[in-house]
């Protein structure tokens, strides 16, 4: 149920996202970040079916607790966090170009 304009703009943002799956992606977050969880910001549309693994972001098991609790309000406070985490993927990718 929609009730505030963080869960209009989560909704909008999950339905645009997709289901990329990136396993290099995870290994890389889990290498650079070894005592976190990964924490898909905008959750699943199933149980078996996850966004896009690069809307992926490290957090504490508190944060998790955290997000899994107010789901749109922690994914719109945490978007630069995604972001800024996509932008030192990019930038680690391109340190390690072959």
């Amino acid at each position: 149920m929609i009730k505030t304009v963080e869960d209009q703009i989560y909704n909008r943002l999950k339905n645009n996202v997709g289901f990329h799956r990136s396993k290099k992606f995870k290994e890389w977050l889990h290498k650079k970040y070894p005592y976190c969880e990964l924490h898909h910001l905008f959750g699943s549309v199933s149980q078996k079916l996850k966004t896009s693994d690069y809307c992926s972001i490290p957090v504490t098991r508190f944060e998790h607790q955290k997000a899994e609790a107010n789901k749109s309000e922690f994914a719109i406070e945490n978007l630069h966090n995604m972001i800024n985490t996509m932008q030192e993927y990019i930038k680690y990718l391109e340190d390690n170009k072959k």
